[in-house]
């Protein structure tokens, strides 16, 4: 049985902002949520409100940090909610879960524990913001995260997760045009998710 894994310890607020749009993203009209406990519409609001605050904060100002370290545990703690409103729904059910944005928690290191993602290849697509990746299907893996940088791979905290895909392939869309992106895949079991794997990179048409 899987457990859903919310994975907010440590994010900066930005961070915070750009895992909750993805959150969204996955739960907008999907079939298996129907009633969200918060609202999207209140999950948004809250996050509007971060990123107002992260913008009046970045001229250092004590007032307005402490905004929006309020906006920020505020959204954490509708955060915390609608995970409670998915665990509820998915009972266990990886995929379940894995389709509302949220992470699946990882059980230890068992036996037969994920390896990381081999041979990734980014290719220039045809169509402008795009790039279009492939990979080798990791051994038990139910699904992968996708994750892009736009600077150096060697920027820990530069990653951002760019989607999820139960295919051993991705197209990671609005992209900047004329510029180098970075990509890695990391597997998804019923253990949870495996190393990062290996780094590709493309330019973007």
């Amino acid at each position: 049985m899987a457990t859903l894994a919310k994975n907010i310890r440590g994010l900066n607020a930005a961070q915070v902002v750009s895992k909750v749009r993805f959150i969204e993203e996955r739960m907008k009209n999907n079939p298996a949520y129907p009633e969200p406990t918060p609202t999207l519409g209140d999950i948004a609001t809250a996050r509007e409100a971060l990123e107002a605050a992260i913008t009046a904060a970045k001229d250092g100002g004590r007032t307005a940090t402490a905004i929006r370290r309020a906006r920020q545990r505020e959204l954490i703690l509708l955060l915390n909610q609608l995970g409670g409103y998915v665990s509820s729904i998915a009972e266990g059910n990886a995929l379940a879960i894995l389709s509302s944005g949220f992470e699946v928690k990882r059980t230890g290191r068992p036996t037969g524990e994920l390896e990381p993602t081999r041979d990734l290849r980014a290719m220039i697509s045809a169509f402008k913001g795009r790039v279009d990746l492939r990979w080798d299907p990791a051994k038990d893996a139910i699904a992968y995260h996708i994750y892009f940088s736009r600077n150096e791979p060697t920027d820990d905290t530069s990653w951002e997760l760019a989607g999820v895909s139960t295919k051993a392939s991705f197209k990671v869309t609005g992209l900047e045009s004329a510029r180098t992106y970075w990509f890695r895949v990391a597997a998804i079991g019923t253990t949870g998710m495996g190393p990062l794997g290996e780094v590709a990179h493309s330019l973007v048409r």
